[in-house]
């Protein structure tokens, strides 16, 4: 007997404003699915109480996603691509959600965005979300 697998969506997150619009992704993918929902940011190092702005900002990170339904973790690891490799397969993710790689940030930011695509299994969807245009047009009434 094989029981088709339980979809779960994996949003990652990193404690910014803009995490937002990737759990929103995220939750419309998981209810078109029918999956789990579930949210991970992974903090280099070994405590995620390292700035006080950063935490505020997770922590309205994890309310959100907890008004979404999802399930939440947060994780300290010096690894952090091996960090959401081991998640992923420890949770048996069928698809996971991440922003773009940064186009001009640091070489050493560029290379963790690469680390976590490289070791993601190759079975599981990966749905990049593009970057929101800084400028909006106006609607002047």
């Amino acid at each position: 007997m094989n029981a088709e697998r339980k979809e779960k969506v994996l949003v990652l997150v990193t404690a910014q404003k803009n995490s937002l619009r990737l759990i929103d992704y995220g939750f419309s993918l998981s209810l078109a699915d029918d999956a789990e929902l579930h949210i991970l940011h992974v903090q280099k190092g070994n405590s995620v109480f390292e700035g006080k702005d950063s935490l505020k900002r997770l922590q309205e990170l994890v309310d959100y996603g907890g008004r979404m339904g999802a399930c939440i973790h947060v994780q300290c690891d010096l690894n952090v691509a091996q960090c959401v490799s081991r998640f992923v397969k420890k949770e048996g993710i069928t698809r996971v959600v991440l922003g773009e790689a940064p186009q001009e940030k640091q070489e050493k930011v560029l290379g963790e965005w690469d680390r976590i695509i490289q070791v993601i299994p190759e079975e599981i969807k990966i749905n990049v979300v593009a970057k929101e245009k800084a400028e909006r047009e106006r609607l002047i009434v």
